[in-house]
């Protein structure tokens, strides 16, 4: 009997803790996570911030990241089950310049205030930032299991997203001294959190850290590059009214975590509306007015009653002239509106069909790892999210039926 009540208390011990976890991941709060992303999103952006330079003697050009550029942003995502990711968009920004100038004719910096000077970018610094700040900032992210993890990944080089702008010598090497790995960093939720607590110190929270990098040449597998192929022709640009891919589809894969997409799309019969009539109305009623005003400077009030009488009659028509076009443009609006959203669940619906299709082919991924699409819309709606990421894991996409593939993709949309 005594053994009977001490396996029992065991069992139920362990199947208390599991419940209590599993509560614990299915209760997150999802506006204090939000929240607590969007400060370390910007405390990301303020540790790399950076200037880029390439000076010669015929160009002299300074450029940090360009705002009006797609995939610019530090973006950072909860995902269940795994933790949370910020991706930082490193390397020079969109364009390569070479120069014929000799010394130090390139400079890429960390920018910590207005003033030129700053520390070189290199692997090793964006390395060493990337711990201060998981290691300074990271355990106040909040609600974290202790089996949950804190990625922060610097996706440097990525492919066909650089051109030259300028050119002014035939020596590729000058243009490959900007040319970095792509760094991962992941930390256990249960080490910020030893730390935070001074249960560790600074040599020992690294050496617990899984640091990673990937070199250009690398980034090149041949399954991932297949896939980002199959997006793109799936989701191209035609005659219908649906979201279709813009640009290149950008890849990478990490061993500690899997496979990487990331993609612009565009509403295809995106168009301005129409408001040149309605403004017209209003020039027409804008001039109405001024009219009348000058006549009773003119004649007095008494003289210019029988032309407003006159006028006024206009006037009333252009009113009603102006209230139709404003109600005909309002419903140019949501007719183009519902337009987009259907477009919208139909793409969703297209792209989860999509990887679970094809989402199997990609041999370099390991079953315990993860597959991420992060997708860029811009829609300009409320109702359909500027930003779309989809996360399935590779043994889901192995094992798994199209149709259980298809439901068990997970979409978070912000």
């Amino acid at each position: 009997m005594k053994f009977l009540s001490t396996t029992l208390i065991a069992l139920l011990t362990m199947l208390f803790t599991v419940f209590c976890n599993h509560s614990f991941a299915q209760n997150i709060d999802t506006n204090r996570m939000e929240r607590d992303i969007n400060i370390m999103e910007n405390v990301l952006k303020e540790l790399f911030k950076t200037t880029w330079e390439a000076k010669g003697s015929d160009v002299h050009i300074r450029a940090g990241s360009f705002p009006f550029l797609e995939n610019n942003d530090i973006e950072g995502i909860y995902l269940p089950g795994f933790g949370v990711i910020f991706t930082i968009p490193g390397g020079p920004p969109a364009f390569v310049a070479s120069s014929n100038a000799t010394g130090d004719t390139f400079s890429f910096n960390f920018q910590y205030s207005n003033d030129e000077k700053g520390e070189a970018i290199t692997e090793e610094s964006v390395t060493n930032k990337i711990v201060e700040f998981l290691r300074d900032y990271g355990p106040a992210i909040g609600q974290l299991a202790n089996d949950d993890k804190v990625m922060v990944i610097y996706r440097a080089n990525r492919p066909n997203f650089n051109f030259d702008m300028v050119r002014l010598t035939q020596k590729e090497e000058d243009t490959k001294k900007q040319m970095l790995p792509s760094i991962s960093v992941v930390a256990q939720a249960r080490d910020l959190k030893a730390y935070r607590s001074g249960n560790l110190n600074d040599t020992d929270f690294r050496s617990r850290l899984d640091i990673r990098s990937v070199d250009a040449s690398e980034q090149q597998e041949k399954d991932l590059k297949v896939l980002g192929s199959i997006l793109k022709t799936s989701f191209e640009n035609s005659d219908e009214s649906i979201f279709h891919i813009r640009g290149s589809v950008d890849y990478l894969k990490l061993d500690n975590f899997g496979a990487l997409f990331s993609f612009d799309v565009r509403f295809s019969d995106w168009s301005p509306f129409d408001f040149s009539a309605l403004g017209r109305s209003l020039e027409a009623l804008r001039e109405g007015l001024a009219k009348t005003r000058i006549r009773i400077q003119e004649q007095g009030l008494k003289g210019a009653i029988d032309s407003i009488k006159i006028d006024s009659i206009k006037i009333e028509t252009d009113l009603t002239e102006m209230h139709e076009k404003r109600n005909e443009v309002r419903k140019q609006r949501e007719e183009q509106k519902e337009k987009i959203i259907e477009a919208y669940n139909q793409f969703l619906t297209d792209l989860k069909t999509t990887i679970a299709d094809y989402g199997r082919t990609l041999n370099s991924v390991d079953p315990g790892q993860q597959v991420l699409f992060s997708v860029s819309l811009n829609s300009r709606i409320d109702e359909v999210p500027n930003h779309l990421t989809l996360h399935i894991s590779k043994s889901v996409l192995e094992n798994s039926s199209r149709d259980e593939i298809i439901d068990r993709i997970k979409v978070y949309e912000n």
